[in-house]
């Protein structure tokens, strides 16, 4: 520790003028309780860090057990509005489920008489489908390519669907 302590000791007194220099000091206590507080804050440090990361490990092994068990609980958010691709007017009552193809759990809604919906779904990638009547059935992707990190948030989607013939 001898080598970074000297390295350290001539860049501190790079910074200050020559009376200011406390070699006296430097020799007694001085070089051992910057080495203790040093020492303390790597530790601290370090601590923070494997905590964090028993955090997010054990967050992310509930999350895949709780999915390989069909146990899921919804944790992400999308919400909208569901318009007419031509004349952009709401349409009231559409349906919005995630894709039948997709693996259990999946979880539908319906758009209030404005459109506007709010789906409580899985983050994992996926798609949901979007269908009213005398309309084109879309089915748009939603999710978090990185969902085992991060398994919640939000999205929001503005949904256009064609009239049937268009």
């Amino acid at each position: 520790m001898n080598i970074p302590g000297g390295m350290w000791r001539s860049l501190w007194r790079g910074t200050k003028p020559a009376e200011d220099w406390d070699d006296e000091q430097d020799a007694a206590g001085g070089r051992w309780s910057r080495a203790v507080l040093r020492l303390a804050i790597i530790f601290a440090l370090l601590f923070g860090f494997v905590f964090v990361a028993f955090w997010w490990a054990g967050s992310a092994i509930s999350f895949t057990a709780a999915r390989a068990a069909y146990r899921s609980v919804p944790t992400w958010q999308i919400d909208g509005v569901v318009r007419d691709a031509i004349t952009r007017q709401p349409i009231p009552w559409a349906v919005i489920e995630d894709e039948p193809a997709g693996q259990p759990p999946l979880f539908h809604t319906d758009a209030d008489v404005h459109g506007v919906f709010l789906l409580s779904t899985l983050a994992e990638p996926h798609r949901v489908l979007v269908s009213a009547p005398g309309y084109t059935p879309k089915a748009i992707p939603i999710g978090r390519v990185w969902f085992v990190w991060m398994p919640s948030g939000k999205e929001r989607k503005e949904i256009t669907l064609f009239p049937l013939g268009h």
